[in-house]
């Protein structure tokens, strides 16, 4: 088997998106019926039980990234500064008032327990395909086109969660970050270029069961607007990214 540096650079992002595209495209049928139910309720409370569920996945992977901190796959993911932790806790704190921790606690579904779980258990290698799935949604498709969009529909919240300064630089920064992954020498035996597509495959499934398992018990309606705002951000954003913004 080639390895990394074998098989050149330039290579390893784009395997990796089209093999999420390929086994996840349900998320571009999913954007086509959004709208109609998102403008039908303004609250924001779906909206946030929703991105609850991946502020708990992305605590889960920050922990356990900062654990395998000296890795050097991970070493790297960690040098761009992606932090998003302290943005999800923010829009929460608007969305769900000062009890939202417990609030979102008690919103916690079993498909996000156990990717929590498996976020825990992972090896270093497998975390940063992991980061490739959460970071990179919010990076390739997020931004501040998405945050205007958002904003436009839930203006109570400053949605701190898609601001990353220079959008543009990390984006590209992101892209040669996997590039470079696929073109180094191997790691533990372990090749980036065979790897991490087929793991960032896994977790991309881990990601459409928690957005499929988003609810509000109350209101079946507001599940489906949870689920399918989400899920054009966490699915579809990866496949169409937002227009780039000059900044």
């Amino acid at each position: 088997m080639a390895s990394g540096s074998e098989a050149g650079g330039r290579v390893l992002y784009s395997k990796m998106m089209k093999g999420i595209h390929t086994q996840h495209s349900w998320g571009n049928r999913v954007r086509m019926l959004k709208l109609p139910f998102i403008l039908l309720d303004r609250s924001g409370g779906m909206y946030a039980g929703a991105i609850a569920q991946f502020y708990f996945l992305t605590a889960h992977l920050e922990d356990a990234l900062a654990l395998q901190a000296s890795h050097p796959w991970v070493e790297k993911l960690l040098a761009l500064k992606m932090e998003r932790r302290g943005g999800y806790e923010a829009d929460l704190r608007q969305l769900l008032g000062p009890d939202w921790r417990g609030v979102a606690e008690s919103l916690k579904t079993s498909a996000t327990k156990n990717y929590c779980d498996t976020l825990d258990a992972a090896s270093p290698e497998s975390l940063v395909a992991a980061g490739f799935i959460l970071y990179g949604a919010l990076v390739v498709g997020g931004g501040k086109a998405t945050q205007a969009k958002v904003r436009g529909i839930f203006p109570s919240c400053d949605h701190v969660l898609f601001d990353f300064g220079n959008h543009n630089k990390l984006r590209r920064d992101f892209r040669r970050l996997f590039d470079g992954l696929g073109s180094a020498e191997d790691v533990n035996g372990c090749s980036a270029l065979d790897f991490l597509p087929q793991e960032a495959s896994v977790y991309m499934g881990m990601n459409n069961e928690v957005v499929l398992s988003v609810r509000c018990v109350s209101n079946l309606v507001r599940a489906i607007m949870a689920s399918l705002l989400v899920g054009s951000i966490f699915t579809y954003g990866y496949f169409k990214p937002s227009p780039p913004v000059v900044v």
